[in-house]
C-alpha cells in the first residue's frame, strides 16, 4: 500500500476517549495476568495481543481507505454529465436482461 495513504490515516485517525479508556483497562488486565502466568503462557498471551493490534491496525486502515474510495465515487458520480440516476440504471438493467431473454 503506497506509504502517502498511510500517512495520511496516521494524521487523521485520532483514538477516541472510550478507546483510550479500553486500552488502559486492557493494560491493567494484563499487567494483573503477567503476575499469575508463567512464561509459556505469556508468551502466548503477549502474541496474541500483538496479532490483535495487527488486526485492529489493518482494519482501521482498511475502513479509512474504504471511505477515501467512497469519497471519490460520490464525486465521479456528482461531476457526471448527465448525473448519475439510480432509476435510469435501474431500467437499463432491465432492458438489457428482457433483450438477453428474447
Amino acid at each position: 500500500m503506497p506509504e502517502y495513504l498511510k500517512a495520511l490515516h496516521e494524521r487523521f485517525t485520532t483514538a477516541s476517549p472510550e478507546a483510550i479508556k479500553t486500552q488502559r483497562e486492557r493494560d491493567r488486565i494484563l499487567a494483573r495476568l503477567r503476575g499469575r502466568l508463567g512464561k509459556r503462557q505469556r508468551v502466548l498471551l503477549l502474541h496474541l495481543l500483538d496479532l490483535e493490534d495487527d488486526l485492529r491496525d489493518q482494519v482501521s486502515l482498511d475502513s479509512f481507505l474504504s471511505g477515501i474510495r467512497l469519497a471519490r465515487g460520490i464525486e465521479q458520480e456528482l461531476s457526471e454529465i448527465p448525473p448519475y440516476s439510480f432509476d435510469d440504471e435501474n431500467e437499463e438493467q432491465a432492458r438489457q436482461k428482457s433483450t438477453a431473454g428474447r
